[in-house]
């Protein structure tokens, strides 16, 4: 019996397994191997920060699914993956196989040394789930908690204000080191900055942190007091020796638009950099447009059909940004919308998605 790996609990493969438990594969032995056995979502974490949403409702149970789907569950940390003798290798074994797909996720991308306790990396998001609890208990013994974001992407500054709506008397900053929001048009931009003075979130561009020490921010030229920081600066792939296979800087995994790392393997999902498209952004819409495609290409591959399907990555696509108290900002192309209009359909999106 030949076997399929599905490497990490990525979205992708949440989807798989979910068209598994419909539509089983009863002539393979399948395995799906990761260290977390919960995924989050991604999209409602902010919700889940203001509690808005419990982890349950923002996360898969791995285990679970693998085996509805009647897929081997295994917990381990995948440390390798040998192109050459085919296999996927963890701290604890080496598992051999026949077909493999990758949906490991990213890290966060760290350029500066960081000397503190109190400093959380949004990725894995395990990570700012677990923060939560932290921050609650600090909150509750110094309401005036000095709480501060590094780095003003969509993530920094929806965390920014969903720490805001959930601890209102914190003390909340985002430092970057050019401008909030690059990718959003100005319109968006513009609405957000002043929603950011009006929750009273400063923002403190120009700053180039190189060292985090002791409760402090040592900048390019200046030095910032902190409680509990988080960084949000950018991505990296995963800690994951991808022997003999093609990568891009960061360790991003290189695939082809049909999403094949090899000839049989596949990978989408913020591990993998599509090489037809090397400045696609890592943003969770295009993973979600990838992850059918990655299941009816699996199919493809292990049935011996050739007409693979192209992944073609939208030129606009909607960000909805969750602004707390149940108001959000969209950004479309050029148009922008704020209030609970586009937190509406976000939540509706968000809820849709979660359901097996």
């Amino acid at each position: 019996m030949k076997r399929i790996i599905l490497a990490g609990g990525g979205h992708g493969h949440i989807n798989v397994l979910k068209n598994l438990i419909q539509n089983p594969l009863l002539d393979y032995e399948i395995l799906l191997i990761t260290d977390f056995k919960k995924q989050y979502y991604s999209g409602m974490l902010a919700g889940f920060i203001e509690g808005i949403y419990t982890e349950q409702d923002i996360s898969f149970d791995v285990e679970k699914l693998s085996k509805m789907a009647n897929v081997r569950y295994i917990e381990e940390k995948i440390i390798a993956i040998d192109k050459a003798n085919q296999k996927v290798i963890t701290s604890k074994g080496k598992y051999p196989y026949d077909f493999l797909s990758i949906n490991l996720g990213s890290l966060s991308n760290i350029n500066f040394p960081i000397k503190s306790e109190d400093v959380c990396l949004v990725k894995p998001i395990k990570n700012v789930v677990d923060a939560k609890d932290r921050v609650s208990e600090m909150y509750r013994k110094n309401p005036r908690l000095k709480i501060s974001f590094i780095g003003a992407g969509a993530s920094g500054v929806e965390l920014g204000l969903a720490f805001r709506a959930a601890f209102p008397e914190a003390e909340i900053s985002i430092m970057t080191t050019k401008n909030i929001l690059e990718n959003f048009n100005k319109s968006a931009k513009n609405k957000l900055k002043k929603l950011l003075d009006t929750k009273s979130i400063k923002i403190i561009t120009g700053q180039r942190v190189n060292l985090i020490k002791d409760k402090k921010i040592h900048t390019n030229d200046d030095i910032y007091d902190f409680d509990f920081a988080f960084i949000t600066t950018g991505f990296c792939g995963p800690d994951i020796n991808f022997d003999g296979f093609m990568t891009f800087n960061n360790n991003y995994l290189a695939v082809n638009n049909k999403l094949f790392a090899d000839k049989n393997v596949l990978a989408m999902g913020d591990a993998a950099s599509i090489k037809e498209y090397p400045t696609m952004p890592k943003a969770g819409v295009y993973a979600i447009r990838e992850a059918p495609i990655l299941y009816q290409n699996l199919l493809k591959l292990i049935n011996g059909d050739n007409d693979f399907i192209n992944y073609k990555p939208q030129k606009k696509y909607l960000q909805i940004i969750n602004c707390g108290n149940k108001r959000a900002m969209s950004n479309y192309g050029s148009l922008s919308n704020y209030g609970k209009i586009s937190w509406k359909i976000k939540d509706k999106i968000d809820r849709d998605y979660m359901k097996i």
